[in-house]
């Protein structure tokens, strides 16, 4: 079979089982779910995570994929946590390839760390918190 035959696993789809692997119970998404306010007031913690970019780095091998991993909670300082523990599980994802059903995990890199940000969303919302940080993530099909 030619490299080129090879169709890329999807990545998004990757990355949020391995980072729901790592936060049980934790809503994660790819999208901020228009009940974000009720889901965060009664689970405390949200986890949104998407693909922003990227590219096909290796064509038939190797996808390259930008994502921007956003964590909501209900203090400063719990935010802060989620996403330092979800840069530690998404860097572990690749020290241990972690594996879907069409692909795997295979390299991780730290493009912009986590940092608190807000926006007129999050800025109406005194008492919510969320910290943003980019990562590119490589991963690779099943063979």
């Amino acid at each position: 079979m030619n490299v080129y035959d090879y169709e890329m696993p999807d990545a998004e789809r990757l990355v949020l089982l391995a980072l729901r692997a790592a936060f049980p119970g934790v809503r994660c998404a790819v999208y901020l779910p228009t009940d974000w306010q009720k889901t965060l007031r009664q689970d405390g913690r949200l986890l949104i995570a998407r693909r922003v970019g990227g590219n096909e780095r290796v064509p038939g091998h190797v996808d390259s994929g930008m994502f921007n991993v956003q964590c909501y909670a209900l203090t400063r300082r719990s935010a802060s946590e989620m996403a330092r523990q979800a840069r530690a599980a998404l860097r572990r994802s690749a020290r241990d390839q972690f594996a879907g059903e069409d692909g795997h995990i295979q390299n991780f890199r730290e493009v912009t760390g986590p940092f608190m940000t807000t926006d007129p969303l999050t800025e109406a919302q005194p008492d919510f918190y969320r910290f943003t940080a980019n990562y590119m993530i490589d991963t690779r099909p099943r063979r």
